[in-house]
């Protein structure tokens, strides 16, 4: 499966980078919003990884932008966990959002649950 990861943050970034090649996943990254728009259109990503947090275009724009031109899985990865931002999430068009810190069995599920090979 082909998935973009998007994050500012570069521990991050290359922790799922390394966890999610050696899953057998190719892999693409961005490191802002504006970044993972054309990222996205090139390479056409099965699955996106999205951080909310992110320099020149936030994740929940790049989020409505990616959703108003075809329809794909995105998970939101951020530490904003309020109410407000789950629905802000659910409004742009996510199908999960996950919280930072994460545990990487718990992305690693959550993937697997929208790309349909997960039993749950």
């Amino acid at each position: 499966m082909r998935i973009l990861i998007v994050d500012d943050n570069r521990d991050i970034l290359e922790l799922v980078q390394r966890v999610l090649i050696a899953e057998g996943h190719d892999v693409i990254i961005a490191r802002n919003g504006m970044e993972a728009l054309h990222r996205e259109a090139e390479h056409r990503p099965d699955l996106i990884i999205l951080d909310i947090n992110l320099p020149y275009l936030d994740g929940w724009e790049v989020c409505r932008q990616i959703k108003a031109r075809r329809s794909v899985p995105i998970i939101i990865l951020s530490v904003r966990a309020e109410a407000v931002d789950l629905e802000r999430s659910r409004n742009a068009g996510a199908d999960d959002h996950l919280l930072k810190p994460f545990e990487i069995n718990d992305l690693i599920e959550r993937i697997g649950r929208l790309a349909g090979t997960s039993p749950t």
